[in-house]
């Protein structure tokens, strides 16, 4: 019995996928989400196995993916997972993708899909299609098998950029639609998409490559905007202006749909690029009719009324964080000579002290590492993890300290070599601060965030 194991099995994608595999006699599922409660993780329904996952925690990676036959990666960390994080987006897709490729590695995992998105042949690519290119480049790592679907704007209810889309022309009885309106895009149906995951799952041992997936028409974001107004049976007034100005379409945009700008903003800055699909390398699912886009549109929006109060409704106010009150703090060393992670970690706690002297001390006694104030009292108290140190990574969890919460679980620095990307990421993770939280935010979280940059430059400054 082929055994899958799903990540992101509460998302858009994950979920409606899981409706399908649940279907099959022959699949055992593995489903992944770090919302799955405790009480449920391990829960089994028919073929389904529940497993809660936390993505940045490699061994609850190692831990999910055991005997797996193929993984399906539909994880993305532009929405905060924590109650703070700190750092760019594209970095937290790095350092996941780089924890499911040393898992599926160590697990001799058979075959690694991922739906990344469709890559124009442009020069200057947006953040977020360059961090999609990163994550390929990451999953194949460790010589990993990996099999890639690029999709454009998936369309189906609830998807996040296709309900931008209806938000807009819901709430706006007027849009003033700047340049990138006119960039082509391939939207493709929700149902569609699901049948190329199919087609990837049942056909992984022959399917080794990437491609590109998309619906029968090829549209302008005016278009879609038109069409989605006559779907909806909403007069519009839609005036084309002739600038792109992102910046204030990232704006206008992230308030109007209530959406966050941590997901608005990557996503505006690609819409200067044509998502249209490579016709050499697009995968076909054989005996499959695909969906237009007004069929997609009928089955997919919403025809409830919008209201204007709602416009101002907060996104994450309904989003409860107490059970996820730790710290995620990524930064990244770009670009550097190949160094061994151990070399990385004592060039930072030789350098510390003498940013942070007189008031700081950092002492190292074997396996522990003490950050001492004025060298009396331990406000973090470090311990080197043998069991989880390699030459690409070394790890030293918070054993307590002044600034350390009694309640932390796996508080850990980690230093850690990126092959495919040829650069060093630092994390702080799964840490609960002892300072209360909004003194926290606006002390210690800045002062941190100051002390990498700065680290950052130095390692920079001595590698050149």
């Amino acid at each position: 019995m082929l055994k899958v194991c799903l990540t992101g099995a509460t998302g858009f994608i994950g979920k409606n996928l899981l409706n399908i595999l649940a279907e099959k006699s022959d699949i055992e599922v593995i489903a992944l989400s770090r919302k799955v409660s405790p009480l449920m993780d391990g829960a089994k329904k028919g073929n389904v196995t529940w497993r809660r996952c936390n993505g940045f925690s490699l061994i609850d990676v190692e831990k999910a993916t055991e005997d797996v036959d193929v993984l399906i990666y539909l994880i993305h960390s532009m929405l905060p997972s924590t109650a703070l994080s700190q750092g760019n987006f594209t970095d937290f897709d790095l350092y996941l993708a780089d924890n499911f490729a040393r898992a599926a590695s160590k697990n001799k995992v058979k075959k690694i899909i991922y739906l990344s998105g469709i890559i124009p042949p442009d020069k200057n690519l947006s953040n977020h299609l360059l961090s999609r290119l990163e994550v390929e480049s990451a999953l194949s790592q460790f010589n990993n098998d990996l099999t890639v679907l690029r999709a454009g704007l998936i369309v189906g209810p609830n998807g996040s950029s296709f309900t931008i889309l209806e938000k807009l022309v819901k709430r706006l009885p007027a849009l003033i639609c700047p340049a990138w309106t006119l960039t082509k895009s391939q939207p493709i149906d929700l149902k569609d998409v699901l049948s190329s995951l199919n087609y990837c799952i049942e056909n992984h041992e022959s399917l080794n490559d990437l491609y590109d997936i998309g619906g029968p028409d090829i549209l302008t974001y005016m278009d879609m905007l038109k069409k989605t107004a006559e779907v909806l049976n909403k007069k519009r007034l839609i005036v084309n202006v002739p600038f792109f100005s992102p910046g204030l379409s990232k704006l206008w945009v992230s308030r109007i749909t209530s959406t966050p700008s941590n997901l608005v903003y990557p996503l505006v800055e690609s819409l200067k690029h044509e998502m249209v699909v490579n016709k050499d390398q697009q995968l076909i699912v054989e005996n499959h009719k695909y969906t237009n886009f007004m069929e997609s549109l009928k089955r997919g929006v919403c025809l409830e009324p919008e209201s204007w109060g709602r416009i101002i409704i907060n996104y994450n106010a309904n989003i409860n964080f107490r059970w996820m009150e730790n710290v995620t703090s990524i930064q990244r060393i770009e670009k550097v000579d190949f160094v061994s992670a151990e070399e990385i970690s004592a060039l930072y706690f030789n350098w510390l002290p003498k940013l942070l002297k007189p008031l700081v001390t950092v002492i190292q006694e074997k396996d522990l590492v003490f950050f001492k104030l004025f060298n009396k009292y331990n406000l973090l108290v470090l311990q080197k993890s043998e069991k989880r140190t390699s030459t690409t990574r070394i790890v030293y969890y918070i054993l307590g300290g002044l600034l350390a919460r009694e309640t932390t679980l796996n508080g850990r620095l980690e230093f850690r070599w990126i092959e495919s990307s040829q650069s060093v990421l630092i994390g702080l993770l799964d840490y609960r601060p002892a300072l209360p939280w909004f003194i926290y935010k606006y002390t210690q979280a800045i002062l941190h965030s100051i002390v990498m940059r700065r680290f950052n430059a130095h390692v920079k400054k001595i590698k050149k």
